[in-house]
């Protein structure tokens, strides 16, 4: 191997070290969720609010009260004290008092990190409603990723082990937007982190509920899940549908179709969808050989890698790198 190839795998291995991580961590870190806005949201006698599409997504716990939340064309859900809800970035949702109230229709105001205060119904010195939570957004390029990996808006009650651990994570998160001190964005994006993954979590445990295609419902799978954690661990190995199966102890025919059927696409497709998303958030942030690109991301050939690309994100990398550059420039 000559010196500069030596170079070149080098450096890859440490960029893609941070993603060799089971396959929801990694997932969450490919994500970067950053915190947008806290706020407290409290309410008195009977209000209803309707919120319209959101780019971001959203988090709440009810820390005192209830009331009703109905997200897009799903079923209405009832969040009691010390319920968490987590909403991916899509459809508006209403939040009502009591199910027969018509709702008023709000703007989601998402400010830069900091504790914000909203009321609803009439102002009483004591209101009977409180919920704490608020907005984050994730880092391009792959900030589509939570939508095709979350069913819809996770329910969280609070007799689950998850809503505690959830719950000190929301106070920390909460102490941190009211402070200045040094390091504060840095703490508040791992606390949103350790959130998501804990909702995401909870969420791919759920046996028996109807769960669309996707990540989290493959990992509750003993053997696809196992595949794709050895595939998360090491995405530069040059892997093949026989070898994916054969980490999941099946044929291949039974592990392509079982595959297909829990994540919602073939082994393959699901590999260079992955292999391109990494590519795309190193790309977004450094500037490195595109052969040294390749070999992070599983590719013998620069020429290859580049093929592959294009494909999936409509430019070629150097393309894609040059339009990140000067976006951040």
């Amino acid at each position: 191997m000559n010196r500069r190839k030596t170079i070149y795998n080098q450096s890859s291995a440490f960029l893609y070290r941070s993603f060799r991580l089971d396959p929801l961590s990694s997932l969450v870190a490919l994500m970067r969720p950053q915190a947008v806005v806290s706020k407290v949201v409290s309410g008195s006698g009977r209000w209803g609010v309707r919120y319209l599409r959101s780019t971001n997504a959203g988090f709440g716990m009810v820390m005192a009260g209830q009331c009703h939340i109905q997200v897009g064309g799903c079923e209405p859900v009832e969040l009691t004290e010390g319920d968490f809800i987590l909403l991916p970035d899509g459809p508006g949702f209403v939040m009502l008092s009591d199910p027969d109230v018509e709702p008023e229709a709000m703007e989601i105001c998402t400010t830069p990190a900091t504790l914000a205060k909203t009321h609803f119904g009439p102002d009483t010195d004591e209101p009977d409603f409180r919920l704490l939570g608020g907005y984050f957004q994730f880092s391009a390029p792959n900030a589509e990723m939570l939508t095709q990996i979350m069913p819809g808006p996770i329910h969280i009650d609070s007799a689950n082990h998850s809503s505690r651990r959830i719950a000190s994570t929301i106070g920390s998160l909460r102490e941190e937007a009211l402070d200045q001190r040094p390091g504060r964005d840095l703490i508040m994006q791992r606390l949103v982190e350790v959130m998501l993954i804990e909702a995401l979590r909870y969420s791919s445990e759920q046996n028996g509920e109807p769960v669309r295609p996707g990540l989290l419902n493959a990992l509750a799978d003993d053997r696809i899940g196992r595949a794709l954690t050895r595939f998360h661990a090491d995405v530069s190995r040059a892997w093949t549908v026989g070898s994916l199966a054969e980490e999941a102890l099946l044929s291949r025919t039974a592990f392509s179709e079982r595959f297909t059927r829990l994540v919602g696409m073939p082994p393959m497709a699901y590999l260079i969808k992955w292999r391109m998303a990494v590519a795309r958030d190193i790309l977004h942030r450094e500037r490195l050989p595109q052969d040294a690109v390749a070999a992070a991301v599983g590719y013998q050939s620069a020429s290859a890698f580049s093929t592959a690309f294009r494909r999936e994100v409509g430019q070629a990398p150097g393309e894609y790198a040059r339009a990140n550059l000067a976006l951040t420039a």
